[in-house]
């Protein structure tokens, strides 16, 4: 849980992810972000760069040889999709949680995607749970993340105050936890 963003695309070419690895980890040194280059000789053959600004999950700019996104993640777990009988597009949908890197972070992580859509992609599309990618209104994404603050913390506390019950099954204590949930938001408290 927490504000992220959602986002999948492919190449314009294959062979301008160099250029894009080389503009993109210029812009991290310039912002003190850690960053980490794939060359495409690994199992998956995936080339790219990941980025994270500080407190902020990995943002994956990485291609398969077809020139399609994709994380290393979820390659990882690829096996799951199939398991689970999910779209395999997911699969090329990658999620980064931006919620404890703050607003700001956020607007620069989105601008960048932007910049970057128009310049290196032939697709690209980018689902904001902050809204700031679809309407570029900082007030927009400020009143978004006090409501996943105002969420994550009312969570936590309730949670905090949960006494643990000697026996007590995994299944129990979910529906334990969702009725304690469920009062505390229904009722206000």
């Amino acid at each position: 849980m927490g504000l992220s963003i959602h986002y999948s695309g492919h190449i314009r070419r294959y062979g301008i992810i160099d250029e894009m690895m080389t503009e993109v980890t210029d812009i991290c040194e310039s912002l003190n972000w850690i960053y980490h280059i794939l060359d495409g000789n690994n199992t998956d053959k995936l080339k790219g760069i990941c980025l994270s600004p500080e407190g902020c999950e990995p943002v994956f700019l990485t291609f398969l040889p077809n020139g399609r996104m994709c994380s290393p993640v979820n390659l990882m777990h690829k096996d799951i999709y199939e398991e689970h009988d999910l779209d395999p597009e997911l699969l090329y949908t990658t999620s980064t949680k931006t919620q404890y890197a703050g607003p700001d972070a956020h607007i620069a992580i989105i601008r960048l995607l932007r910049y970057l859509k128009e310049k290196y992609f032939s697709a690209f599309e980018l689902n904001d749970e902050g809204m700031y990618w679809e309407t570029m209104d900082e007030k927009v994404l400020m009143e978004q993340f006090a409501r996943y603050d105002f969420l994550l913390n009312s969570v936590a506390g309730a949670l905090s105050n949960m006494k643990a019950v000697p026996g007590e099954t995994a299944g129990s204590l979910a529906n334990r936890i969702e009725k304690m949930l469920r009062n505390r938001f229904t009722n206000g408290n």
